[in-house]
């Protein structure tokens, strides 16, 4: 029970008047030598460390071990918590069974009888002072214990090989329902090729897409798509690289190592038998440990180098074949307030060049509200297209002209109404523009804290992104500008004091989110193993925790 470290087995051992009639068999009765020395000694110090009288019982465990037999007449008075001292002097335990099995080992059963060969756990050994803190000493948790987490145990096998199960035939119908989508839906799934984009053309047949993904090259994707979805392909290939290149010495030496040599620490615990659960206290293998550690950070460390050094010549590349005006403009953050124009922006750039380097400047302007109209423009200009299409197709008909009810109560023709829902929204457009180009001759206003500066030519742009230019690095943050098509106008648009608040906000959640997600683990982990399927409990087992996450 202590070597499987079946606590409930050894709480009913420990109970009264059952651990005399255990002493009191033949070796053969309870463990068969040198596994029964190290048995009848633990048990001897614990019931020394209880008070159940230590003298008699490291006698008769003597005696057990010679294969002799005993009686006892004394009575068993546990006055400790028997887990908590369970939990708390384990390392006393495997130092008495050490020091006996260490006298039993050569000469057999009767080296263990001698008393130059095993100290005897005496009174002296364990006094009553210390006999009295181990019974009120805390039990020492284990990481497991504190954060409520439940550990590998035995029959979790059948719950691992149906989550196994589960998760491969989900990928099996996913991998399907796409296969189906792509056929039936051809300008969402394969629109590159339509379009002759691609670098190839997938073969006909439900599979060909497979054998087109594994030729193209990341030097074709990047041509065809871009770099950036060219590096996302390199991330993933980089992460099972490394997830080879220390899984394969981790699974095939480092486990058997632990299943093999580990000393059978997780008994019946077939899911642990290749980690480190497995692995007995004291054991030679926590000093091979380190190693494989040591093996681990070199192995992702060299691996990420080597990434960075293959990544660096494309992004040169990228950067070489960067188009105008994209390669001669710098985006520019944080822009003091007293320089929040087009006129301010640009001095600002001709005073640290000069102006014949600087060939526009543009302050990002607040364009909610205009946005708003154009899209309430556009969606009436849709309604209309849609109301005209169905009389259309209903024959022209005037005495069936499409109508509605508006919020006044009148019902009119959509038509119309839209029409002049269309020309309304034109007028408001025009004159959100004009409010806007008018106040973005002056400082503030529509001007936000975002601008773009174009040089004329790409060098000047390099050298202006590498200058500081205030002690405050939250001012005049110069960087490379996205894509047109990638920009986030909302975000540039925004003034400084909401960025600030949406920061903290953002800091706040992601605190939250540390302080919250083990706890929202552990609940919903806990909560699905109180739910009994029956036949189907395996497999729900293996599934509930990530349908709950």
């Amino acid at each position: 029970a202590i070597l499987a470290q079946d606590y409930t087995l050894i709480e009913q051992i420990l109970a009264p008047n059952r651990l005399p009639r255990l002493l009191a068999r033949r070796p053969s009765q309870v463990m068969a030598p040198p596994c029964g020395v190290r048995l009848l000694a633990a048990l001897a110090l614990l019931a020394a460390a209880l008070g159940h009288g230590t003298e008699k019982c490291t006698l008769d465990a003597r005696r057990l071990a010679a294969g002799e037999a005993c009686s006892h007449d004394h009575a068993l008075e546990a006055d400790a918590d028997e887990t908590a001292l369970l939990h708390q002097h384990t390392l006393l335990v495997d130092r008495l069974v050490k020091r006996t099995a260490g006298g039993a080992g050569g000469a057999g059963g009767a080296a263990a009888a001698e008393p130059a060969t095993a100290e005897p756990a005496t009174a002296e050994a364990l006094s009553p002072a210390r006999r009295s803190q181990i019974a009120t000493a805390a039990p020492q948790k284990t990481a497991a214990d504190i954060s409520g987490v439940k550990g590998n145990a035995h029959g979790d096998m059948a719950a691992f090989l149906s989550a196994m199960a589960s998760n491969s035939i989900t990928m099996a119908v996913i991998l399907c329902v796409f296969m189906f989508l792509r056929k039936m839906y051809p300008v969402i799934y394969s629109n590159n090729v339509l379009e002759g984009w691609a670098p190839m053309t997938p073969p006909e047949g439900i599979f060909g897409w497979i054998q087109a993904s594994w030729q193209t090259t990341n030097d074709q994707v990047e041509e065809a798509a871009g770099l950036d979805h060219a590096m996302l392909l390199e991330f993933s290939n980089l992460g099972m690289k490394i997830m080879f290149r220390i899984g394969a010495p981790l699974l095939f030496v480092l486990g058997p190592m632990h299943a093999f040599f580990g000393g059978n620490f997780a008994g019946d615990n077939h899911m642990s038998k290749l980690g480190f659960s497995n692995v007995e206290p004291n054991s030679w293998l926590h000093k091979a440990h380190p190693f494989f550690i040591w093996g681990v950070v070199i192995i992702v460390v060299k691996s990420i180098y080597d990434a960075q050094r293959a990544f660096l010549p494309r992004r040169f590349h990228w950067l070489r074949l960067m188009p105008e005006p994209r390669s001669t403009t710098v985006l520019v953050e944080g822009i003091p307030f007293d320089q929040r124009s087009d006129d301010e922006l640009r001095k600002f750039f001709e005073g640290m060049f000069s102006e014949d380097k600087v060939k526009s400047a543009y302050i990002v302007k607040d364009t909610a509200h205009l946005c708003g109209l154009i899209a309430s423009q556009k969606a009436a200009e849709n309604n209309l297209t849609e109301t005209v299409s169905r009389w259309e197709n209903a024959g022209k008909d005037e005495a069936n002209k499409p109508t509605m009810l508006t919020y006044t109560g009148h019902r009119v023709d959509c038509r119309a109404y839209y029409g002049l829902q269309i020309e309304e929204f034109q007028k408001r457009i025009q004159e959100e523009r004009t409010r806007i180009n008018t106040e973005a001759a002056f400082v503030g206003g529509v001007n936000g804290a975002c601008g773009f500066v174009n040089f004329h030519s790409r060098s000047d742009a390099a050298i202006a992104q590498r200058l500081d230019y205030t002690p405050d690095a939250e001012e005049w943050v110069v960087s490379n500008p996205p894509g047109p098509d990638s920009v986030r106008w909302r975000d540039l648009e925004d003034p400084p004091e909401h960025a600030s608040v949406e920061t903290v906000i953002g800091y706040a959640l992601v605190a939250g989110l540390y302080f919250a997600y083990l706890p929202l683990v552990i609940g919903i982990t806990n909560y699905a193993s109180m739910i009994n399927m029956g036949a189907f409990q395996s497999l729900w087992s293996g599934i509930a925790p990530s349908l709950g996450l």
